[in-house]
């Protein structure tokens, strides 16, 4: 899936109109009846629908709508919001042809809203881009205060189709649909709780019209990301499965570290060394001895012997944590850094940073994408793609922005992960994130591969785990079982 901002989507729109020679009033009439087809679907028993339309192109889409719903036998209703006279080109002969019909729009009052069993969102379409204020946020106040089903057109009135930051205020749509090109804000930050289940139709929209314009972000499927892997050969021992080296554990976070080793190993290293305190080592390999366990003091040695070092899970800021920070990055290996090791890193002069060469994959929430970055995290949230930008302007090597619609960048190409639950919002999660990437660099894979392929299999195996027993209670340690399994599902010999 290609994702697209507000202005590459309103660009592609008028090259449909002015390159390919189709009718604005009939992309219009493509999408209100896309749209009304997905409303009879979804809600079979509805009688009576009321359409909120503001003045632009938006509006004209819920003009057709309501053609569409009046001549299908449904009770109608249309308000606009906004001057009517700005009403023109494609949206008032919408509008047009909508009052031949018989319907006369109505004040908008809490009555239309109680008497409809639907309400569609025609206000605000995506190119949005300030707060939205005084009557139109109270109007969006109210549609939400309804409690009843919202079907939003294009994207949710309020929210930012470049961002999915709400502006102000959004309207809460339990189903959005979409025309032409997927939008970024509909995915990421506020966008999916937003939005509800989004049904995208191109329009039938000629494929070469969206060459000449460049997606924001792309979602590939696991099974794509499966595929990267290498193939394991009959002759396959555990001195070509990669060796992993994680770095962590303070006094009171031995488990950090701890899940970090259990998902290198179920992801499939042959080797995974953990550097911890002396007192975790016994502990550690009991629980998992597959395990091996050393003292700080053999850093540098059991890195010299591996493909790759993670840290951070567990590691503290304390002398004890900088200094393995300052270890770790004078030995010429790939990293995965997370967690603690973010906020010593935050702490870095920009000179201190070239000694890496970017050899890295950095794995901040926003929380501490915000110290990387001495900002705070509403203004992570409120741009996620102008934020993960600035940490790879930043820091180099790629970028993983957690959080809902987790993104990947390298500084030329954006993923963002559409898979992943809100019962994945649990203490251990990043640690079994850091252990997973950390395999797939051992592996072979390169840094954008092994980001990529690692952020979506974590989510896809939490996406496993809440469709088996519910979001509430998933376990960081039962994902990385699932992620071993979830493995067998690539098309290489390797599974």
């Amino acid at each position: 899936m290609k994702l697209y901002s507000a202005k590459a989507s309103q660009a592609i729109d008028q090259d449909a109109i002015n390159k390919a020679n189709i009718p604005g009033i009939l992309l219009m009439k493509r999408a209100g009846l896309f749209a009304f087809q997905t409303l009879e679907k979804i809600w079979s028993n509805a009688k009576h629908i009321h359409v909120v339309c503001g003045t632009g192109n938006n509006g004209g889409d819920g003009f057709i709508i309501a053609q569409y719903a009046v001549l299908s036998g449904y009770q109608v209703s249309v308000s606009i919001h906004g001057n009517q006279q700005k009403i023109q080109n494609d949206a008032l002969l919408a509008f047009q042809e909508l009052t031949q019909l018989g319907i006369k729009p109505i004040t908008f009052n809490k009555a239309c809203l109680d008497q409809a069993d639907v309400i569609v969102d025609a206000l605000f379409g995506t190119g949005l881009n300030q707060t939205v204020t005084g009557e139109f946020a109270d109007t969006i106040k109210q549609i939400n205060q309804a409690n009843k089903p919202v079907l939003a057109i294009d994207i949710p009135s309020g929210l930012s189709a470049d961002t999915g930051a709400i502006l102000g205020i959004a309207v809460q749509a339990q189903h959005t649909c979409t025309f032409i090109t997927q939008k970024l804000g509909l995915y990421t930050a506020q966008g999916q709780e937003t939005a509800g289940k989004v049904h995208f139709s191109p329009l039938f929209i000629p494929n070469e019209l969206y060459d000449n314009h460049t997606e924001v972000a792309r979602n590939h499927a696991l099974k794509y990301w499966l595929n990267t892997l290498p193939v394991r050969l009959a002759s396959h021992h555990k001195g070509v499965s990669g060796t992993v080296c994680l770095v962590g554990g303070n006094k009171t976070m031995m488990g950090a570290i701890q899940l970090a080793g259990l998902a290198s190993l179920k992801t499939g290293a042959g080797l995974v060394k953990v550097i911890t305190h002396n007192e975790h080592g016994i502990a550690i390999t009991q629980a998992i001895p597959e395990v091996m366990c050393y003292s700080t003091d053999d850093l540098t040695e059991q890195a010299g012997l591996a493909n790759v070092i993670g840290i951070g899970p567990g590691l503290g800021l304390d002398d004890w944590a900088n200094r393995l920070f300052n270890q770790v990055m004078d030995i010429p290996l790939p990293k995965v850094i997370d967690a603690d090791a973010l906020k010593i890193l935050a702490k870095r002069q920009q000179s201190q940073l070239a000694i890496t060469n970017g050899n890295w994959v950095l794995t901040p929430h926003p929380g501490e994408a915000a110290q990387l970055l001495d900002c705070d995290t509403q203004t992570i949230q409120k741009d996620r793609i102008h934020a993960i930008k600035q940490l790879h302007k930043k820091y180099g090597g790629v970028i993983v922005l957690k959080g809902n619609g987790t993104l990947i960048y390298d500084g030329n190409q954006m993923e963002i992960c559409l898979a992943g639950n809100p019962g994945m919002a649990v203490g251990g999660m990043g640690d079994v994130l850091t252990g997973t990437i950390a395999t797939f660099i051992a592996q072979g894979l390169s840094l954008w591969n092994a980001a990529c392929l690692g952020v979506s299999l974590h989510a896809h195996a939490g996406d496993v785990l809440a469709n088996q027993s519910g979001q509430p209670g998933i376990l960081p340690s039962e994902l990385a079982s699932v992620m071993s399994q979830l493995l067998s599902y690539s098309d290489s010999p390797s599974s």
